[in-house]
């Protein structure tokens, strides 16, 4: 009977995994993970939501400042149950409005859900709400000082876009911290150098907030970002000499040459911040001319005075650098790799990205070997991934 019982219970486990197309390989690290959502605001700016797209889920406010909806991730006692995904979910429902009634949020979370999928895909949505995640809300914290991760999502995106490498992170003895993107005036920002500055005063804003965090080492700060949030971060370093490491998952930066360089303070010769940049599989030549992507030069190349890192990923679309779009994806887009290969490959980007940290941040001579190794040597498939190391100025 008990065989039986075990059987149908894998056959169980099998088929809810089986609903999903992101699995996370990567084991915690020694510590429990705690999460915490704070709501504040950013008083020494304005933000008064304008009515636009989606406007129906939206609701106006009186000006309060530039709302901050602050998601901490951070190292903590073992013990308690992890939320579940939907808990994440549910942090879209008030990312412009903190006193959005629990009706409005909803229908922001639906709205959201329904543009990201398409309205299809409901089962595979239902699915991930359910699974649960590491971190415990509000667990305790662990003793001890710790180095801070602040994550920038990318363009108009959420704190929990990468929560699978925020909750590897703190495992791992890291506090992470995320806002979401936003604009000026509206949920939605545009890609310009106007709109990159919002976030890199919101990054700013997060490192001056860590401060106040009994757990956080102030003097071991780094930015991870995706996508837009890899070109803001970048920004920010050049702003800002708090932080000691850069990761950019598909940055922006380097697609957006002619928006980084009317920023005349981010010179990539004096910049010293070390880069670890995990890329996408390259498009063709014919791609590039067919969206007229930004081939006016490259920021990372001219970064003399910083070691650079550069991990071509072929598995990796620009999308699925965040692990909430792979959850979410249409299971129709893969071809060449599949949703397996893809996950494992987001996960060997975050041992990665831990490495790159550990380095860093906390001078670790194995995260460093890790990097000098090939691909292969790290777990890769032969001929997946290719590292390329641009070591600052005498170094070479």
């Amino acid at each position: 009977m008990r065989v039986i019982l075990s059987m149908m219970f894998c056959l169980a486990c099998t088929a809810a995994r089986a609903e999903s197309l992101f699995t996370f390989s990567n084991m915690p690290g020694l510590h429990g993970v705690g999460v915490r959502v704070v709501k504040q605001y950013d008083r020494t700016r304005t933000f008064t939501l304008q009515q636009g797209m989606l406007a129906s889920v939206f609701s106006k406010q009186e000006n309060r400042g530039r709302p901050i909806q602050t998601v901490i991730w951070y190292p903590a006692e073992k013990g308690g149950q992890g939320v579940r995904y939907d808990d994440y979910l549910q942090l879209v429902g008030w990312e412009t409005d903190p006193e959005r009634s629990p009706k409005e949020r909803a229908r922001t979370v639906d709205a959201w859900l329904q543009m990201v999928t398409e309205g299809k895909r409901r089962k595979q949505v239902e699915s991930e709400r359910r699974r649960r995640m590491w971190a415990v809300r509000d667990a305790v914290p662990k003793a001890g000082k710790y180095p801070v991760v602040i994550y920038a999502p990318s363009i108009n995106n959420t704190t929990f876009e990468n929560a699978d490498i925020a909750e590897f992170l703190a495992s791992h003895g890291y506090i992470v911290i995320a806002a979401p993107t936003i604009g000026e005036t509206s949920r939605w920002i545009k890609k310009d150098l106007k709109h990159a500055e919002l976030q890199v005063d919101d990054i700013r804003f997060l490192i001056d907030y860590a401060r106040t965090l009994p757990q956080a080492d102030m003097t071991r700060v780094a930015v991870a970002g995706f996508s837009w949030g890899g070109l803001s971060n970048v920004l920010a370093a050049a702003k800002d000499e708090r932080i000691k490491a850069l990761v950019c998952m598909d940055g922006a930066v380097r697609y957006f040459n002619s928006i980084v360089t009317q920023a005349k303070y981010a010179v990539p010769e004096k910049l010293r911040t070390p880069l670890l940049f995990l890329a996408q599989t390259p498009a063709s030549m014919e791609e590039n001319i067919r969206y007229k992507e930004d081939m006016s030069g490259s920021f990372m190349s001219r970064m003399s005075n910083a070691d650079v890192y550069l991990l071509t990923m072929y598995p990796m679309e620009h999308v699925h650098f965040g692990s909430a779009y792979i959850r979410l994806d249409d299971p129709a887009e893969y071809k060449e790799y599949t949703p397996e290969e893809v996950s494992f490959a987001y996960s060997l980007g975050a041992r990665y990205i831990l490495n790159f940290l550990n380095g860093y941040l906390k001078n670790d001579g194995a995260g460093l070997a890790y990097l000098a190794n090939r691909p292969v040597a790290n777990g890769a498939a032969p001929h997946s991934m290719k590292m390329e190391y641009m070591p600052r100025q005498g170094k070479r």
